[in-house]
């Protein structure tokens, strides 16, 4: 591969510093003094390739890397990036199969549209009902260069960087033993769609080809709850049967902009033995009802506790109902409120089942959950709502 280097725009270059700790000094005649520590860098105002290589350089230096990888680390400071890796017995170093390569880029495509689809509302099978939203955020991905050493296709999604935060606002542990008010920022929806393409990996993984058996309805409801659709397990599919590749491999690598999700995995590995297992799935997907609309998933965004008598406590959970955001709130006994103080600091989106009461000028609530856990712990209830259960 080459060791060129890609210089990145002189916006990347500032976002990145000042997200990792740098602060910037009054800006002089040609360009802002950055400082960290003992550290300098001098950022020019206007893109000159040899300053901005200078920069690079004394930021590797302070980061002991490369400056290659460091200048890819700014580059993709904004984007949430997924390595799609096709691995076989003997390594891919410089070709693959233009069939197999075909195949991969068609279902990263494919797989990537169905969970921008399902991170609206999971269905178990989208049709044509694609999202239009959705789409978009497709439409906005890109594909970087593949990598040598093996066939790997790096999709880029652009992750909306959020306003930032007011300084007057209290973090979750001011000045309280517990937050009695707390609100932070909503996820930006393209970070739900690659997050949801993370938790989809992870749960195929776990619920189907890890156990080797065809899985049972309940296992069938939790992958739909998670963003699993026919579409997303045929792409799978298809890349699993291509005879050149033998195993698919996701690794996440998510944008510095938005904080990450600390507990999603961010590496899966798929084996081609399991293609016929993951294509049944997609088939069972296909007849399979629309789950219940009493099961929602997304992540916390506030906190209320304000009467200390009051043995529970309120969560907010930002998701997506209907095609359409909103945040539900969920009463929670206080040592599950407690809980979710830590779900939240690790940025783990969570899963709610229960009955969703609408009050007329405010926001839903959910009074008494039957279950609510962090949407990667893959736990099967012991009594679990019919598909045709109504909210």
């Amino acid at each position: 591969m080459s060791d060129v280097v890609v210089l990145p725009p002189v916006a990347d270059v500032v976002t990145y510093l000042r997200i990792h700790g740098w602060l910037s000094s009054p800006p002089g005649p040609g360009g802002t003094l950055w400082v960290k520590g003992e550290a300098r860098i001098e950022v020019p105002d206007e893109p000159d390739d040899a300053l901005l290589e200078s920069v690079l350089r004394r930021l590797a230096n302070v980061e002991d890397r490369n400056i290659k990888t460091t200048a890819e680390a700014v580059r993709y400071v904004r984007f949430d990036v997924t390595h799609m890796r096709a691995v076989n017995d003997y390594r891919i170093i410089d070709k693959i199969p233009l069939e197999a390569a075909t195949k991969l880029i068609g279902s990263a495509r494919k797989m990537l549209r169905a969970t921008a689809t399902t991170a609206r509302w999971e269905r178990a099978q989208i049709g044509s009902s694609y999202s239009r939203i959705g789409d978009e955020v497709v439409r906005e991905a890109f594909m970087g260069h593949t990598e040598r050493g093996s066939f790997v296709i790096p999709v880029l999604v652009p992750i909306r960087e959020p306003e930032p935060p007011d300084p007057a606002r209290p973090t979750l542990f001011d000045s309280h033993d517990e937050p009695v008010v707390y609100d932070a920022a909503a996820e930006p929806f393209e970070r739900r769609v690659v997050r949801t393409f993370a938790q989809s990996m992870q749960a195929v993984h776990d619920l189907v080809v890890d156990p080797d058996r065809t899985p049972t309805t309940d296992h069938i409801h939790e992958l739909v709850y998670r963003g699993v659709s026919r579409e997303f397990c045929a792409g799978l599919a298809n890349v699993l049967e291509a005879s050149a590749i033998g195993e698919f491999e996701t690794r996440v690598e998510w944008a510095p902009v938005v904080p990450a999700p600390d507990t999603m995995p961010r590496r899966v590995s798929i084996s081609a033995e399991s293609a016929d297992l993951v294509r049944l799935v997609a088939e069972r997907l296909r007849q399979q009802l629309p789950p219940s609309l009493q099961v929602f998933s997304g992540t916390i965004v506030s906190f209320r506790h304000e009467n200390p008598e009051d043995p529970f406590g309120e969560i907010g959970v930002s998701t997506i109902r209907r095609g359409r955001a909103s945040e539900i709130k969920v009463r929670l006994p206080l040592a599950t409120y407690r809980e979710a103080w830590e779900w939240h600091n690790a940025g783990r989106a969570v899963l709610v089942e229960g009955v969703i009461r609408r009050l007329p000028g405010k926001p839903s609530i959910v009074d008494a959950p039957a279950r609510v856990h962090p949407v990667d712990d893959l736990v099967i209830p012991t009594s679990f709502p019919g598909p045709g259960a109504t909210s």
